[in-house]
């Protein structure tokens, strides 16, 4: 895969992990907080777990083609992928 095609699925599936924590956020409102908590802390479907895992497999993929990881715009949202890719 060539990196720039590697760096556009990266960009489309931030977008959509994105938009899928926005779409919560909007359904649980001031309780979007406790919610993600409790999904975190308990075996609960988390909607967004998908789309994050999607974002990781980007990322792994972007890195394959050549690309390093601290390149991408990642939008506030690095912490997180980096510590799961560092997870395994």
């Amino acid at each position: 895969m060539a990196l720039r095609e590697a760096q556009v699925r990266v960009e489309e599936a931030l977008r959509a992990y994105e938009a899928c924590v926005e779409r919560e956020a909007m359904e649980y409102g001031e309780e979007y907080e406790r919610v993600t908590y409790m999904e975190y802390e308990a075996p609960a479907p988390d909607p967004c777990a998908e789309a994050f895992s999607r974002l990781l497999a980007a990322v792994r993929a972007y890195e394959a083609a050549g690309g390093r990881r601290e390149d991408l715009d990642l939008r506030g949202q690095e912490e997180k992928v980096y510590e799961a890719l560092d997870r395994g």
